[in-house]
């Protein structure tokens, strides 16, 4: 999935669609690698999954990311259509 990431926000939550992508604003910092993290989570707990089935394919140091979680592709979806509905 393409995330658009926006760190340093007041929480971390999606909050809208930009550019194709899903906006995400995430509360860590991008120092060393924690706002990766933090969205990394909040995807893995949006998707009902483990956070190490969330990974980052592109974009570790960019906005635009391009996001992979493993698992159950209709249940990871029925929740990601879950989050869609939610910020729309």
């Amino acid at each position: 999935m393409q995330v658009k990431a926006v760190p340093r926000s007041r929480r971390t939550a999606a909050v809208g669609v930009q550019d194709g992508a899903v906006r995400i604003q995430i509360a860590a910092a991008p120092h060393k690698g924690q706002s990766n993290a933090a969205l990394c989570a909040y995807l893995a707990d949006v998707a009902g999954v483990r956070t190490s089935a969330v990974r980052l394919r592109r974009g570790s140091s960019g906005a635009r990311k391009l996001i992979e979680i493993d698992g159950d592709a209709p249940s990871i979806e029925a929740r990601m259509a879950e989050l869609a509905a939610d910020i729309a």
